[in-house]
């Protein structure tokens, strides 16, 4: 199973370099824009795919991760006053009154590749949510100028509040506690593998988009 995992993670991070080259040249952003919401689809379900140890009640709680994380980005974008003032671009894909239903998968799959990184690692839960809560902020840190210049959504006056990130945080660090009092996260390769990949594009972005 080892040499399928490394193998596979090594096709994911090849996979994501072509995606890093294909927002970097002009003419091939729109087909790169096209397949995101497809390969947030895609990271999910195939870090699943690899899970070894499959507990019903995991499983729950990730999929209301999802539904509270949309929950959460509504709120945000109606009121303006969680995150800060923003709007969703067309990146994303279709959704509920401005919110595209896939930022809801998007916080779960942030929430599973992160736990399932620390799973093994970090046992006590308050330790392990706060490092998570901390890397999913990281996360977004690199995500947020990427975000606003390829359409995934943008800020009033295209500029990224502090209250952003710490609305992040504190979001992320509930999520992660409702994960681990409730159950016991089990280590996943891929999707550890896959937080670090994605952290790695959007990394790479954050740099390419400050310099050109």
């Amino acid at each position: 199973m080892n040499n399928v995992e490394n193998r596979f993670i090594t096709l994911v991070a090849i996979i994501y370099c072509i995606g890093i080259l294909g927002f970097m040249v002009p003419s091939l952003i729109p087909t790169f824009i096209w397949l995101t919401p497809y390969n947030i689809i895609a990271a999910f379900v195939l870090s699943w795919i690899f899970h070894k140890k499959w507990e019903a009640k995991h499983v729950a709680i990730i999929l209301t991760v999802g539904i509270l994380g949309f929950l959460l980005e509504y709120a945000g974008v109606k009121t303006g006053s969680i995150f800060g003032s923003y709007h969703y671009g067309h990146t994303l894909g279709k959704g509920w009154q401005g919110v595209p239903y896939l930022i809801g998968l998007n916080w779960a799959a942030l929430i599973f590749f992160t736990s399932s990184l620390l799973s093994g690692r970090i046992n006590n839960p308050y330790a392990s949510s706060l490092l998570g809560a901390a890397m999913m902020t990281l996360y977004d840190y690199f995500l947020e100028p990427v975000a606003m210049r390829y359409d995934f959504w943008h800020w009033d006056n295209n500029k990224i509040p502090t209250q952003n990130y710490i609305a992040w945080f504190i979001a992320s660090l509930l999520m992660h506690l409702l994960l681990h009092l409730s159950t016991k996260p089990q280590r996943n390769k891929v999707a550890g593998a896959m937080y670090f990949i994605q952290l790695g594009f959007f990394l790479i972005l954050f740099v390419w988009i400050r310099l050109f």
